[in-house]
C-alpha cells in the first residue's frame, strides 16, 4: 500500500503521506483521527544526558485514550535515521512514565518512520518490528504483527489497563449510609415567625404571577434611570449577558414612569403605515430581565390615551404551550381569541350580533349559497347561516382570521399581541416560535412583540430563520438590580403590613415558650433583614446577585425563601425582630439557608447553590476536582473569543481536549460539563439544559464566577457540601456522616467540628491532586484550578485560627484579576 519516500521528500511529506494513513486507515492501525494528537497537544521536555541532550523535544504525534498517551509516534525526513527517531520516542516516553507509580507506565509503544523504514515496539527495548514501508500490505504478514502490537484494539486495552491501575475506587456518597438518606431527605419547614407574614411575603416576594397585579406594574416597576451598579468584579461577568445590547441595530429601551418612547414609536409607525404584512418588533434580555412586566405595564399604563383607544392587545404565554411546541399554529390561535376578549376587544364571540359583525366576510363568501338554500326551503339558508358560524367560532385559525380581519379592516384598529416567555425556552425552540409569529404577522396583520434572550438573538442573528430580521431594530431591556427589585417591594409590604398585621403578633420559641410583641415590629425584622445582606460591607449580596443571574423571578424567590426558612432560629429572629438596629444575621445562616431552602441538610436539590466537589462514581476516572478545573479553565478564557465566534463560548471537546492534558478523561468532562450547565454554573449556548453534545458551546456563567470566588472559602458552604460529595477516603466519609448525625440530633454543629471536616477536605483534595500531578501535563501548569480551591480551603481554616482571628487574606484574589 505504501511507497518509500524519496530523499528529496521532507518531513511533512512523512506525516502526511505515511504516517496519517497507516493510522488512521481501517485496514491498517484504524486508530480514530479524534484519538491522535499533533505535537501541540504534549509539552517539549529535555531528553537524554550529557552532551547528547536534546531540548525542547516532543514527538510529532501521540495517541491518547482514557486521557493517557499510549503511544508515541516520531516522523523523520527520508535523510534521517529511523533507528535515532525511535531512540528519541523511546527517552520521551520514559519521561512521560516515570513520574507514574512503579509499574504504571500508560505510554507503552513506540512508531518511529522516515518514510523508508517503520520501527515499532515497546517504550521500554528495542524495536521488535523493523520493516520497509513496502512491506506493510494488506494481509501481509508484517502488517498483521503491527497491527497486534499497536493496532486500536491492542491500545485501548493496555489504556484500560493502566486506568485501572490509577484508578480512584470505592467512591461513595457519606450520607448513603444507616438512616442517612431518611436524614437527607428531611425537612425543617418554615420559621413560625413568618407565619402571620406570609400572606404579604407571597404577595410581593414570590415570582408566580409578578407581572398580573396593577400593584406590581404601577408601584414595584424599576425604571432604567434607578438602576444601580454592581461589584466590579461581579458586573464584569453579569454586564457580558447584555453586552451586545448597544450594537448595531439596538436599542435600549429606557421606561419612565409615565412613558417609553421606542416602544411607543413602533406602535406609531405600524398604525400609521399599517403594513399588510404586519409587523414584527423583537425584544432581548436575559431570562427574568422583566420583558413579562415591561410588556403588561406598557399596556396597562404607559400607552398614550391616543394609542390606547386604537389598540387591542393579546398576550400568549409560551410557558403554556405544548411540551414539544406540537400543533403550534392551533394553540396560538385558540390563546389569541382567548386572550383578546380577555384583554378588553369590543367583541363578544358568544354574542350573536358580534358573530355576524366578525364573520361577516366569510358570510358574504357564502351569501349565494344561502340564498339558494332559502328558496329550496324558507329559512334552510338561514339555518346553513347559523351552522357554518357556530363551525366556525369552534375553529380557532377561522376565528383568528375573522377577529384580525373585523378589528384592523372593518374598524381600522390596530391588533398588538405580545409572544410572552419564548425566552425561557431554548434556543431551538425559540427559533421555532420566531417562525411562528412570523406565519401569525403575516395572516393577522398584527404588531407581534416577541421577546427572545440576547444570548440566542446574537448566536443566530446570522442564520435562518433570525436573518430575515437584519435589518429590524431590536429593542432590549436592561434587567434591574436585585437589590432595586426587593428595596421596592420590601415599600409595598411594609406598608400592607401597616394595614393588614394584628396589633400583637406571637410565635413559638424551641422551649415551647410563646413570644409576643407590637405586630407592627415585624416591619423592623423585614428591614433589618434586607439592610444586613445589602447594606452591610459583605459579600452575600454578591452571591445572591450571581445565582440569580440577573433573573428577577428566582431573586425574588431567593428573598422569599430567607424571610421564611426554618434554618433562621428562634434566637436569630427575636433578635433581629426585638432589637433591630443591633441585630446580626450571620453569613453562615444566609449561606446555609441559600444552600438548605427548606431541607434539613444540604442536598441536589435544595437551595440554589451547587457542589463544586460533585464527582460521578461511574466515570471512567472519577475526581473530585474536574468541575473544579473546567471552571478554573473557562473562568481564564471569558474574554477570549470563543468557538462559536462569541467571547467566552468553547465547545465541549475543547474543553474536554485541554483537561486531557492534565489527566482527565473526555468522556468524564463531558458528563461534568453536563452537570454544571444543569446547575447553572456553565451556560451553553444551545440554551438547553439537557441533551449537552461534545460540540455545544458553552461560558461560565456569574453563578459558577462565584462559586468558586467566594462559596470556596466559606466554612458553611464546604462542611456542607460534604454529605452528598462522592469520596473515595472511607474514615473521612464516616467522619462526616457522624457529623451529620450529630447535627441532626443537636440542631447545629459547632465551629470546630466544621473547621475540622474542612481541613480534611483540603487535605483530601491534595491527595488527589498530587495524583494528577504524576500527568505531564498537570505538573506542567504553573496554577491549576486545585491549587486555586485548595488554597481557599486552606484561607478558609486559617480564618478562624487563634493566631489570625476574623482576617482574611489581602492581596486581590488572582479570579479578579482575568
Amino acid at each position: 500500500m505504501f511507497i518509500a519516500l524519496n530523499t528529496d521528500k521532507s518531513e511533512g511529506d512523512v506525516e502526511t503521506q505515511i504516517v496519517i494513513p497507516l493510522l488512521t486507515n481501517g485496514e491498517m492501525l484504524g486508530i480514530p483521527s479524534d484519538c491522535i494528537r499533533s505535537k501541540e497537544h504534549l509539552r517539549p521536555i529535555d531528553i537524554d544526558k550529557g552532551s547528547s541532550k536534546r531540548k525542547g523535544y516532543y514527538p510529532d504525534f501521540s495517541i491518547y485514550l482514557n486521557a493517557l498517551p499510549v503511544c508515541i509516534i516520531e516522523a523523520k525526513s527520508p535523510i534521517n535515521d529511523v533507528e535515532g527517531g525511535y531512540r528519541e520516542a523511546a527517552l520521551y516516553a520514559l519521561e512521560l512514565n516515570k513520574k507514574f507509580e512503579s509499574g504504571v507506565n500508560p505510554c507503552q509503544c513506540l512508531i518511529a518512520t522516515n518514510g523508508v523504514h517503520i520501527h515499532a515496539g515497546p517504550w521500554d527495548g528495542e524495536a521488535t518490528i523493523k520493516c520497509h514501508v513496502g512491506d506493510l500490505t494488506i494481509g501481509s504478514k508484517v502488517l498483521t504483527e503491527l497491527q497486534e502490537l499497536v493496532g486500536m484494539s491492542t491500545l485501548l486495552s493496555l489504556a484500560n489497563h493502566t486506568n485501572a491501575q490509577i484508578r480512584l475506587e470505592k467512591f461513595k456518597r457519606p450520607f448513603n449510609q444507616g438512616e442517612g438518606p431518611t436524614l437527607i431527605n428531611s425537612s425543617v419547614g418554615n420559621n413560625s415567625f413568618a407565619a402571620d407574614l406570609s400572606p404579604i411575603l407571597r404577595r410581593y416576594f414570590t415570582s408566580h404571577g409578578q407581572q398580573e397585579g396593577p400593584e406590581i406594574w404601577e408601584k414595584a416597576y424599576i425604571a432604567s434611570k434607578e438602576v444601580t451598579t454592581y461589584d466590579k468584579a461581579l458586573e464584569s461577568y453579569l454586564k457580558e449577558r447584555i453586552s451586545t445590547a448597544k450594537s448595531a441595530g439596538k436599542k435600549l429601551l429606557s421606561p419612565t414612569k409615565s412613558r417609553e418612547a421606542s416602544l411607543e414609536g413602533a406602535i406609531r409607525r405600524y398604525d400609521s403605515e399599517r403594513p399588510v404584512d404586519g409587523a414584527l418588533q423583537l425584544v432581548t434580555g436575559s431570562v427574568g430581565a422583566g420583558k413579562s412586566l415591561f410588556a403588561r405595564r406598557y399596556k396597562e399604563q404607559l400607552q398614550p390615551p391616543e394609542i390606547s383607544t386604537k389598540c387591542h392587545w393579546a398576550f400568549l404565554n409560551v410557558n403554556d404551550a405544548p411540551p414539544k411546541l406540537e400543533n403550534l399554529r392551533e394553540w396560538v390561535c385558540q390563546e389569541f381569541v382567548k386572550s383578546i376578549q380577555k384583554e378588553g376587544a369590543p367583541i363578544d364571540l358568544e354574542d350573536a350580533e358580534t358573530q355576524e359583525k366578525v364573520f361577516s366576510a366569510n358570510l358574504r363568501a357564502r351569501k349565494a349559497y344561502y340564498d339558494r338554500m332559502n328558496k329550496s326551503s324558507d329559512g334552510r339558508g338561514n339555518l346553513e347561516e347559523a351552522r357554518d358560524i357556530e363551525q366556525w367560532r369552534q375553529d380557532p385559525e377561522i376565528s383568528t382570521m375573522a377577529i384580525a380581519r373585523y378589528l384592523h379592516g372593518d374598524k381600522g384598529d390596530n391588533i398588538v399581541v405580545v409572544f410572552d416567555n419564548v425566552d425561557r425556552r431554548n434556543a431551538e425552540e425559540q427559533l421555532v416560535c420566531f417562525q411562528l409569529a412570523l406565519w401569525f404577522m403575516a395572516q393577522t396583520r398584527a404588531l407581534v412583540i416577541l421577546s427572545m434572550r440576547d444570548v440566542t438573538y446574537e448566536l443566530y442573528k446570522n442564520e435562518p430563520p433570525l436573518d430575515t430580521y437584519k435589518s429590524g431594530t431590536v429593542f432590549h431591556i436592561s434587567p434591574p438590580r436585585f437589590i432595586d427589585v426587593v428595596k421596592r417591594r420590601l415599600e409595598l409590604s411594609l406598608e400592607a403590613i401597616d394595614a393588614e398585621i394584628p396589633d400583637q403578633v406571637s410565635y413559638s420559641l424551641q422551649s415551647g415558650m410563646q413570644v409576643k410583641y407590637d405586630g407592627k415590629r415585624a416591619a423592623d425584622f423585614l428591614r433589618a433583614v434586607y439592610e444586613e445582606i445589602f447594606e452591610r460591607p459583605r459579600n452575600v449580596s454578591k452571591i445572591i446577585e450571581a445565582l440569580a443571574a440577573r433573573n428577577v423571578r428566582q431573586s425574588l424567590d431567593m428573598f422569599l425563601s430567607i424571610l421564611t426558612s426554618g434554618h433562621m432560629t428562634e434566637d436569630d429572629l427575636t433578635r433581629v425582630s426585638m432589637s433591630p438596629r443591633n441585630a446580626r444575621l450571620s453569613e453562615y445562616t444566609l449561606i446555609k439557608i441559600l444552600m438548605r431552602g427548606d431541607s434539613r441538610f444540604y442536598n441536589s436539590t435544595s437551595g440554589v447553590i451547587a457542589n463544586l466537589f460533585h464527582c460521578d462514581s461511574n466515570w471512567k476516572r472519577p475526581s473530585n476536582l474536574i468541575c473544579v478545573e473546567i471552571l478554573y479553565w473557562l473562568i481564564g478564557k471569558r474574554k477570549a473569543k470563543g468557538d462559536n465566534g462569541h467571547m467566552g463560548y468553547f465547545a465541549v471537546s475543547h474543553i474536554a481536549q485541554a483537561l486531557e492534558k492534565v489527566g482527565f478523561v473526555p468522556e468524564d468532562v463531558l458528563g461534568a460539563c453536563e452537570f454544571l450547565v444543569a446547575n447553572a454554573l456553565i451556560e451553553p449556548d444551545t440554551l438547553s439544559l439537557v441533551n449537552l453534545e461534545r460540540n455545544d458551546c458553552v461560558k461560565v456563567t456569574a453563578s459558577g464566577f462565584i462559586h468558586m470566588r467566594i462559596l470556596s472559602e466559606r466554612i458553611e458552604y464546604l462542611s456542607s457540601v460534604l454529605p452528598t460529595t462522592a469520596i473515595n477516603d472511607d474514615r473521612f466519609s464516616d467522619k462526616i456522616f457522624d457529623a451529620m448525625r450529630t447535627e441532626n440530633a443537636t440542631g447545629r454543629l459547632s465551629l470546630s467540628r466544621r473547621l475540622t471536616l474542612t481541613r480534611q477536605l483540603g487535605e483530601y483534595l491534595s491527595s488527589q491532586r498530587k495524583e494528577l500531578r504524576r500527568h505531564d501535563g498537570y505538573s506542567a501548569q504553573l496554577k491549576t484550578g486545585a491549587d486555586y480551591i485548595i488554597g481557599h480551603i486552606e484561607a478558609a481554616v486559617n480564618n478562624f485560627t487563634k493566631d489570625k482571628p476574623g482576617t482574611r487574606p489581602t492581596q486581590q484574589d488572582f479570579l479578579d484579576t482575568i
